[in-house]
């Protein structure tokens, strides 16, 4: 997944969730929204700007379809963690 705006996008390994979490979260543990697990917010992957668009780039992508892909998405942000 990607990031920008802030957030770093991944998937939760338990259960396949895609999660996007703020960049203060970095390295912080978690429950998955979804499934409960204790998750590691893990650091965004470099950024790669070679005009190749990649799997899970919303770049190029009508607004319809950016929408509905993060829709899917379940956002956490750093007041949800109640550790």
């Amino acid at each position: 997944m990607n990031h920008d705006h802030g957030f770093v996008g991944f998937v939760c390994p338990s259960c396949n969730t895609e999660i996007e979490a703020s960049l203060d979260m970095v390295g912080q543990k978690t429950e998955c929204p979804a499934c409960n697990t204790m998750i590691i917010v893990p650091e965004p992957p470099p950024q790669v700007d070679d005009g190749v668009v990649r799997h899970g780039s919303d770049e190029g992508m009508s607004p319809n379809v950016t929408g509905a892909a993060k829709s899917r998405t379940i956002r956490i942000e750093l007041g949800d963690i109640g550790l």
